[in-house]
């Protein structure tokens, strides 16, 4: 079986967890780079591609969060990534709006996601476990 920390590249190589992390991490600056442009009144376009950038990158992590094999305490393990996702999230919508900066509101949109996406997840990770 293969380790779920690690991809395999196109040469078949197994990819490390920390190439795996800068890739998605790049892809994750760039689509938010791209969301940027929102604020322009030309290249406003760009951001559809940025956004739909953003949403993978907050689903492969919260599956990388949330989808790792239950240990001993399933539920409550659970329950407290969920709960540390929800903190994030939060953190996420509440900054752009404190701080009222521009370029921070694609944040919020982040957070909303990574909050949607964490909730059916777990929703089905409970599932699960409770099978």
């Amino acid at each position: 079986m293969c380790e779920p920390s690690a991809a395999v590249g196109r040469a078949g190589r197994r990819r490390s967890a920390a190439r795996s992390l800068v890739i998605w991490g790049v892809t994750g600056l760039v689509s938010y780079g791209l969301t940027l442009t929102l604020i322009s009144d030309t290249f406003f376009w760009f951001a559809i591609p940025g956004m739909l950038g953003l949403l993978t990158v907050v689903m492969i992590a919260t599956q990388a969060v949330l989808g790792r094999a239950p240990g001993n305490d399933d539920l409550r393990g659970l329950l407290k990534r969920y709960a540390a996702i929800v903190l994030v999230s939060a953190v996420l919508v509440a900054v752009p709006l404190i701080v009222d900066v521009r370029f921070a509101y694609p944040l919020m949109g982040v957070g909303m996601m990574a909050f949607v996406v964490a909730g059916k997840v777990m929703l089905e990770q409970k599932r699960r476990v409770q099978a």
